[in-house]
């Protein structure tokens, strides 16, 4: 069974301190952690990590900047990369990963025959295990290897953002431009109410409607 020995990178202690209950055996702290920094710099810095560790596996977010991250240590490392996996398993001795393909008509199961298993999971894949506030580990620094080409955050701009975190939601009605008119969409959050729901919408409803 696969997360035998669990560990933790994160961005900082506030993070480390987060996910100290959840019970890693070792949490490493990433330097040069300032808000400007971008995840994609610590590609280099973390695979000099897993390579002096050699884990079996390293479980990312599914995010843009998880997903760029990955992409970065898989080519480093020459280690398979399954993106957005809705399910992991072992079978026969093997790391095997489920993700969605055809637009998510089907779902694919492919095999890691690397050493090392690079996976970014989808929102909701897996369950955070039982917390318990006294479990303690250890913390180590990881030194910071700057890139060959770092990316560089000169600004920070605040985003309008949704009163709602979709990827969390258990449930979610959408709307298309079905709808003829924004009163119409009385009756969907009325229907969400009932199926205690969110409300998302397509990206013509949300850029061409301004609804």
């Amino acid at each position: 069974q696969w997360g035998q020995q669990v560990y933790a990178i994160v961005q900082n202690t506030d993070q480390a301190q987060a996910v100290m209950p959840y019970g890693p055996k070792c949490i490493y702290v990433l330097e040069q952690n300032d808000a400007l920094q971008r995840t994609e710099n610590y590609a280099e810095s973390i695979a000099a990590l897993l390579k002096d560790k050699h884990p079996a596996m390293l479980l990312l977010a599914a995010t843009k900047r998880g997903k760029a991250l990955a992409a970065r240590l898989s080519v480093q490392l020459n280690a398979a990369l399954v993106n957005d996996a809705a399910a992991v398993d072992i079978v026969d001795g093997h790391i095997c990963a489920e993700h969605r393909m055809y637009g998510g008509l089907a779902f694919a199961q492919e095999k890691i025959n690397s050493s090392l298993a690079i996976i970014t999971l989808a929102p909701g894949v897996q369950e955070p295990c039982a917390s318990d506030n006294s479990h303690q580990c250890p913390t180590e620094t990881v030194p910071y290897v700057a890139p060959r080409h770092e990316i560089l955050c000169r600004e920070r701009r605040a985003k309008a953002a949704s009163s709602v975190d979709l990827s969390k939601a258990k449930r979610v009605v959408g709307v298309g431009r079905g709808l003829a008119a924004q009163d119409d969409l009385k009756m969907v959050h009325e229907l969400a109410a009932v199926l205690n729901a969110e409300v998302g919408c397509s990206r013509p409803i949300a850029e061409g409607e301004n609804w």
